[in-house]
């Protein structure tokens, strides 16, 4: 990384390179040079400055990343050197940044206390207000199961536990229907166990008179495959740390290519460098592509039931809840 203040030489090289390249856009090789220089300064300036922490200045660099290209267009030469205009940048920039953290916590904040009012709300015996009154079931009440228990609680929503429901809608009347079937609710089980976390926040209190069984017996089913999908999130963060770790180690590397003039200690920095671009760029496209729901392979794991019969569950039940059910 660099290493802040400049001096007096290295500034006003700065700041020449600066107005070079605003003179010959063309130069792609000075582009590259001042861009990745600004990046370090935007990185570096921060924490030297003391106006944000060292974990901070990662996020920092990448809120005004798309910005850059502007400072370079912008920046005119005069009383301040390019740095002393990336100081002003970082330090307006910054007030902001830390304003919208404050922000996105205090939302953060209120949403922790809601849920704890609701939470409250919900055990307390409360009057019938209206003529109507629906109860449900917080998801995060029900306890979780081990996950070899879950082909036993398979077995368990297999079989009807409670009495029919009467809905309004047609196309939900013929849907329960046709999961009276036992392959048809097989399959609707298996289909549910895919998002088991989207089917347990919106639709748990309907899928349950649907099947006419338990909520808790639903919801205790469903938030015991949801620990696989725990297990892919506590995935992304890791790969997302490590991937902030491979780009402040390329800005580090690169910073030292530039003072190196040893050609073999050179040749080594530009090996580590191709590496080093490679594998975060594998770790960014694993980020791109993480999906937070269960692959067909892992919903035949856990249920002990091949993978083929899980393809066939889906595409079956796929086809009928299009038949049954409108848009």
């Amino acid at each position: 990384m660099l290493n802040l203040p400049l001096s007096e030489q290295a500034s006003h090289d700065l700041t020449q390179a600066v107005v070079y390249y605003q003179a010959h856009r063309s130069d792609t090789v000075a582009y590259r040079l001042i861009h990745g220089q600004t990046q370090q300064i935007l990185y570096a300036l921060p924490a030297f400055l003391h106006l944000l922490s060292e974990e901070d200045c990662c996020e920092f660099l990448f809120s005004c990343y798309e910005m850059i290209d502007y400072y370079l267009e912008s920046y005119r030469i005069g009383r301040l050197s390019y740095i002393g205009y990336l100081t002003q940048v970082v330090r307006k920039r910054s007030r902001y940044f830390i304003a919208q953290k404050h922000t996105i916590q205090h939302k953060e904040h209120l949403v922790a206390q809601s849920e704890q009012y609701h939470e409250r709300m919900a055990e307390e015996t409360m009057p019938d207000m209206v003529a109507e009154h629906a109860s449900y079931t917080p998801f995060s009440n029900i306890l979780v199961n081990a996950m070899q228990d879950l082909p036993a609680l398979f077995s368990s929503l297999m079989e009807v536990t409670r009495c029919p429901t009467r809905f309004e809608q047609p196309p939900v009347t013929a849907l329960q229907k046709e999961l009276e079937k036992p392959v048809n609710r097989k399959r609707f089980l298996i289909m549910l166990t895919l998002s088991p976390d989207v089917a347990s926040q919106y639709l748990l209190e309907d899928l349950a008179s649907i099947l006419r069984v338990e909520v808790p017996l639903l919801a205790r089913y469903l938030n015991t495959a949801n620990l696989m999908l725990e297990q892919k999130r506590t995935c992304k963060q890791e790969f997302e740390q490590i991937s902030n770790r491979h780009f402040r180690r390329l800005l580090e590397i690169e910073s030292q290519m530039e003072k190196e003039e040893d050609k073999r200690k050179r040749q080594k920095l530009e090996e580590l460098r191709t590496w080093t671009q490679r594998v975060y760029k594998a770790k960014v496209e694993q980020i791109k592509h993480m999906e937070f729901r269960l692959s067909h392979s892992q919903v035949g794991t856990l249920l002990g039931i091949p993978k083929g019969t899980v393809d066939s569950a889906v595409h079956y039940m796929s086809r009928l809840l299009t038949r049954c059910l409108d848009e």
